[in-house]
């Protein structure tokens, strides 16, 4: 079992979108997927039209209390793909371990919790929020590979260097942690907007001089597709709400490659 955590701190990047669609496409795959949301908007159960009671606040503090939890109350299935949902309860996480007179927990619970849920999926894929906090550096101890959606403006590829500071700060904590995947969504393709924002990434993983690998930039991306928001109305993802689609065969393709190399 492999976790790969959406991680970008701009937010409006395309992180539940993302998140949503590559868990449906590689399910499509075959694989055996748990989709959990830990954003406090909540928006994978708003995109999915999602309900459930026990949300991943509560298996947290189940988690920590007992060491252990009931996954099947924490799971909604939908179309094959099985989700925890998340509200807006989880900005209170650190007063929560605070209260326990436990700072400290919150760097751990996330892998204790994906550590019980390993031999039941083959891959655990996390939606986070747009933000560096203590529950995202928490998530990244949890992680094996992180793959970043990103806009083509000049502001998202700007924001490059905040996605790369949050990966260093996770891999100081969790040596196994990996930035495995950077794509952009919405292209409109054939513009210079898209053009230079191709040029900036390449130049910048070709030469960072950090040590990351240049494949890390992909070659597969998202257009920009009236349907993905047609489907969203529908609270469906892309492939089961129109396979046949530009973006479904993007996050089609993106799913397939990532598949080939993780496994």
């Amino acid at each position: 079992m492999k976790v790969i955590s959406i991680v970008n701190p701009k937010g409006g990047a395309g992180k539940t979108v993302t998140a949503v669609n590559l868990a449906y496409a590689m399910s499509l795959k075959g694989k055996k997927i748990l989709l959990i949301d830990t954003d406090p908007r909540n928006a994978v159960s708003t995109y999915l039209n999602l309900k459930n009671d026990n949300t991943i606040f509560d298996l947290i503090k189940e988690c920590y209390e007992t060491m252990k939890f009931d996954k099947a109350k924490y799971i909604t299935s939908k179309n094959k793909v099985d989700v925890i949902i998340s509200d807006e309860r989880l900005l209170q996480l650190e007063m929560l371990f605070a209260s326990y007179s436990d700072n400290q927990a919150i760097f751990n619970i996330f892998s204790n919790i994906t550590e019980q849920l390993k031999q039941d999926y083959d891959y655990i894929i996390i939606d986070t929020e747009g933000s560096i906090n203590n529950t995202v550096r928490g998530i990244l101890n949890a992680t094996d590979y992180i793959v970043a959606p990103s806009k083509c403006s000049l502001i998202d590829t700007n924001g490059i260097n905040d996605l790369i500071k949050i990966y260093f700060i996770g891999k100081r904590n969790n040596p196994k942690l990996e930035l495995k995947k950077v794509f952009f969504v919405q292209v409109e393709e054939r513009t210079k907007v898209f053009a230079d924002a191709l040029k900036e990434f390449t130049d910048f993983f070709n030469s960072n001089g950090l040590g990351l690998n240049s494949n890390i930039l992909s070659k597969n991306y998202v257009r920009k597709d009236s349907n993905i928001n047609n489907a969203m109305l529908e609270n469906l993802d892309i492939i089961n709400y129109k396979k046949s689609s530009p973006s479904s065969t993007d996050y089609r393709n993106i799913a397939n490659d990532l598949i080939k190399e993780l496994e």
